[in-house]
């Protein structure tokens, strides 16, 4: 592939960060445009005067040996640590212990220190959302939202979830047609004034799989993390046909409904609620990925490229391969 120097990349998740660095570390240079505040996708948190909430991804697992090298490093730094270490099951209206199948992991003190510290030696343009792209001669220039332009990029990576994808290259020349079928899930965080009681025969518990609600599929206990401990703090998740049942429906509303579900399916009282409050990821896992990749696609002729966790699978390790994997072809390895 033709020398690459000047890069672009759309997204400033897992997949768009462990792109760039690997690029970077290439001696390519590599600038990255993100639409939101902090770097993270899905991996972001919430920081607000009732304590640190992960609303997204809530751990990760580490099976490539890539990966856990990666992981290796970070950890032996002190942004990622083992989470949850205790976990429950709740299954046919019954809470039973649930040792992890994998270790799991979770950055420290929440999700979004992997992704900072991934970022931190890149150049990354926070709150810029790319709204067009032209390629003129060989070369691209992007525009954002307020109508800004940034030329002389000899290729785009765009690491953002498919239907954001597909949106962007609407109009483009480009055989790249990301698939676009992605669900959503709807995020609450509980700040409880008291503790949590712990269900019959289980001492503790970090995170939660509720198999039997209608309506949620995980909690987790945000102070168990690895560097946080004050508070009883929660994070529920809803399963994909309830949060796309009620994908318009107000935030207040669906936090308030979502911890209905969690006291229903609870075998022990709820403390007093100090505040609460409801997330949408419209875009949260991919209900399919495409067949036959390498975990990444891209077309030479345009010099442009497309990675994620959708090329793979929905989780933050599958995210990280679908960079890495893109930035060693692009470098001709």
């Amino acid at each position: 592939m033709d020398f690459l120097h000047n890069i672009a990349v759309i997204g400033a998740g897992m997949a768009g960060l462990s792109a760039a660095r690997a690029l970077q570390q290439a001696g390519r240079n590599v600038q990255i445009f993100d639409k939101g505040r902090r770097p993270g996708g899905r991996m972001s948190s919430r920081h607000n005067d009732h304590g640190l909430f992960d609303l997204g991804a809530q751990y990760f697992t580490v099976r490539d040996p890539e990966f856990a090298q990666f992981i290796t490093a970070f950890e032996q730094q002190g942004s990622v640590a083992r989470w949850p270490g205790i976990m429950a099951r709740q299954i046919d209206g019954q809470w039973q212990a649930q040792p992890p199948e994998h270790p799991r992991y979770s950055g420290m003190p929440s999700m979004a220190a992997l992704t900072d510290a991934l970022s931190e030696p890149m150049k990354v343009h926070q709150q810029v959302r790319i709204t067009s792209m032209t390629r003129t001669g060989s070369t691209w220039t992007l525009e954002d939202q307020k109508e800004q332009q940034w030329s002389g990029f000899d290729h785009v990576i765009v690491a953002i979830p498919a239907p954001q994808a597909a949106l962007l290259l609407k109009g483009i020349s480009t055989s790249l047609r990301p698939q676009t079928n992605m669900s959503p899930c709807w995020s609450t965080w509980v700040r409880f004034r008291g503790a949590l009681d712990m269900p019959s025969g289980i001492e503790n518990w970090h995170g939660a799989l509720l198999e039997s609600s209608p309506v949620l599929r995980w909690a987790g206990r945000n102070q168990t993390r690895p560097g946080q401990h004050e508070g009883e703090r929660l994070t529920l998740l809803a399963n994909d046909d309830w949060s796309d049942k009620h994908l318009e429906d107000a935030a207040d509303q669906v936090a308030d409904r979502m911890i209905k579900a969690f006291q229903d399916c609870y075998p022990a009282p709820l403390p007093a609620i100090d505040a609460c409050g409801a997330h949408r990821w419209r875009y949260a896992q991919p209900c399919q990925t495409p067949e036959n990749t390498p975990g990444y696609l891209i077309e030479k002729p345009t010099q442009l490229s497309l990675c994620g966790d959708w090329c793979i699978d929905g989780r933050v390790e599958a995210a990280w391969l679908s960079g890495s994997r893109l930035a060693q072809a692009l470098c001709g390895q």
